[in-house]
């Protein structure tokens, strides 16, 4: 029997975000920067690692989601209070990330995201279900902007969270950002006011506690994204 190779075209390549993540990890590991430690305003990191603001607030942002630094008003971001070895390795993994590629990253976000929807109709409380309609209304209000991908995020994120299982929320928030930079870098998620209906109906299923179609929303809403990852499969006899 001929053995079947599949080979996955369109690998992660490491973005301009992710050389500024290693500038800063750089940084962190050199004891220029330490645990509790404020990082130079946006200004300065640009000028300093030679990228545009925009570039360097997306790795911002990463960095922030992944827990590595937060951001206190009024006072900039501050690299988080962890131990050196901590903090490096939390680095190192998400730079590892880049190396999976975009359709094992889009199979396991439908895997997920579907089955976290369907806990979210049977165990969201009040206080979910605000999150959600506030999580809707912004992306309605930024569908036209830059911001919509936060936005659409945000709002995935909100089902994870209202699914109240730990394990789900974690490892949506593990591949769905990767996601998202793909889509920004190749310009994949284009401003379209459909996304919102698609988020209106299952969050009308997710109030009246079907979970049943709720997760057959939550697969159709995902099917465009998984079929693009798919077309970028080369099965190789």
């Amino acid at each position: 029997m001929t053995e079947t190779t599949v080979k996955i075209t369109g690998q992660v390549q490491h973005t301009p975000a992710d050389v500024v993540i290693s500038k800063v990890k750089e940084l962190i590991n050199s004891g220029v920067l330490k645990p509790g430690d404020r990082l130079p305003a946006e200004r300065k990191l640009a000028f300093e690692f030679g990228f545009g603001r925009t570039q360097i607030r997306e790795a911002l942002n990463k960095l922030e989601f992944y827990g590595i630094i937060k951001t206190l008003p009024q006072s900039g971001s501050v690299i988080n209070g962890l131990d050196i070895n901590t903090l490096d390795g939390l680095i190192s993994d998400v730079l590892n990330l880049q190396s999976y590629d975009f359709f094992s990253l889009v199979e396991t976000r439908v895997v997920l995201e579907v089955n976290a929807i369907r806990l979210c109709a049977e165990r969201r409380t009040e206080q979910d279900i605000h999150k959600l309609e506030k999580a809707l209304e912004n992306y309605i209000k930024y569908y036209d902007t830059e911001d919509r991908v936060s936005h659409d995020f945000a709002f995935h994120r909100a089902i994870a969270e209202a699914s109240h299982n730990p394990v789900f929320k974690a490892m949506l928030m593990i591949v769905i950002p990767d996601i998202m930079t793909i889509y920004q870098r190749d310009r994949i998620c284009v401003p379209n006011i459909a996304i919102s209906d698609e988020h209106a109906q299952m969050l009308d299923a997710i109030k009246k506690g079907d979970g049943e179609r709720a997760a057959k929303l939550m697969t159709e809403h995902l099917q465009g994204v998984f079929d693009f990852a798919k077309s970028k499969l080369e099965i190789v006899n």
